[in-house]
């Protein structure tokens, strides 16, 4: 009974770690007022303010496994997690330039890396199973309830006080600290692997990852010019943006409350069916004016969203043995984020071949999105035995 109650302490403790998850969905509804603020930076200078959070992403989460025989995974995530804080504070002093934000930016990009590594990892450590599965689900949920309050809560700061104000939404990660340290166990740190263990990265995994970045670049269209299609379409402000940004972390709820449905249903092609569903959103959202529709945009690519983020990291770890999760989860989620990255280079110029109209990014990235998801259907990343791992 004790050790069942140290459980549901644990998992509470992990679960509100993720909160902090999809924190780069604060400076979403900031965009617009911060491309005002910086007048002659182009769009995609001002995307990466957003964007940096991902690339920085890369380093840190193959740093992440190897400060694990050195740190505890707890403290790693309680390092992340005051990075994201003091990341979060800097513009109230430093933003006078764009770079300036930059710097903000990598500085919560690290936090996030450690913070996502970790929690899935420990998640791993301490649950097998069906409760493996519960959790990893309501993982999803409360990455979403976390999107929901951040997004929200940066966009009225923003239209209240300004961009700089934006970014105090991050104080949520005080309180987040706290309950880390006194829920969470301290734990050991991880031993090395012994020489000659095999610890390479097969070509299923390559082939994963490689999927990863491509939908990374597309799937970011959303967040990245969600405020700027709404400013400029006349359709509301940095409120509405956050609203409609929030609306995409709560259906997350559903998507979340779905997960082990889904992959039982789909199996291998889990993946490629969530990549058709936010395909779907992108369109819908690209081809109208209309506020409900674009809500309803958002709905889908929330969906989406909750099924693929979770699924893919979670069947990432299954396909290596139990010591080499946190890289499988390093490779599997940096790869995806550096797609986010790279996302205005790449969606921007190929949008405006097509004309100026800002809603060309998001017909662009919804072609390639049904595309993407078409082949992840056809070679699926993974076998039906190892998406179904973690639902027995």
């Amino acid at each position: 009974m004790g050790n069942e109650r140290n459980k549901k302490v644990i998992a509470a403790g992990l679960l509100v770690m993720s909160l902090t998850m999809a924190c780069n969905s604060a400076l979403a509804p900031i965009l617009a007022e911060v491309g005002k603020f910086f007048p002659d930076a182009g769009d995609s200078a001002i995307q990466i303010v957003l964007t940096l959070i991902n690339l920085t992403t890369l380093p840190a989460m193959i740093l992440e496994p190897m400060l694990e025989p050195k740190i505890t995974k707890r403290d790693i995530a309680v390092i992340g997690t005051a990075l994201m804080l003091i990341g979060g504070l800097m513009p109230q002093v430093l933003n006078s330039q764009l770079w300036m934000l930059y710097a903000a930016s990598i500085v919560i990009g690290v936090g996030l890396s450690f913070v996502v590594v970790t929690s899935s990892s420990l998640i791993s450590d301490y649950f097998t199973g069906l409760d493996k599965s519960r959790v990893m689900g309501f993982q999803s949920i409360f990455v979403s309830i976390g999107g929901t309050i951040i997004a929200k809560g940066s966009g009225i700061l923003t239209a209240m006080a300004g961009w700089k104000r934006g970014y105090l939404v991050f104080l949520i990660a005080l309180p987040i600290i706290i309950i880390i340290l006194l829920t969470v166990p301290k734990g050991e740190t991880t031993p090395k692997a012994e020489k000659g263990e095999k610890s390479g990265v097969s070509g299923s995994m390559v082939y994963f990852g490689a999927l990863c970045l491509i939908t990374g670049i597309f799937v970011a269209t959303f967040n990245t010019n969600i405020a700027m299609y709404i400013d400029r379409k006349g359709i509301g402000d940095a409120s509405t943006a956050g609203t409609v940004a929030s609306i995409m972390q709560v259906i997350g709820i559903i998507g979340g409350l779905m997960l082990g449905f889904v992959v039982k249903t789909f199996k291998r092609f889990t993946i490629g069916a969530s990549i058709l569903v936010m395909a779907a959103g992108t369109a819908l959202v690209g081809m109208t004016t209309s506020f409900p529709m674009i809500c309803a945009g958002a709905v889908l690519v929330g969906i989406g969203f909750a099924i693929r983020n979770p699924g893919a990291v979670t069947f990432g770890a299954n396909m290596v043995p139990a010591a080499q999760a946190s890289l499988a989860i390093a490779i599997i989620s940096a790869t995806y984020n550096v797609g986010n990255f790279i996302s205005a280079y790449v969606v921007n110029p190929v949008a405006n071949m097509l004309g100026e109209d800002i809603a060309n990014r998001f017909i662009v990235s919804a072609a390639a999105l049904a595309v993407i998801g078409i082949v992840a259907c056809v070679k699926a990343p993974t076998t039906d035995a190892q998406a179904l791992d973690s639902q027995n």
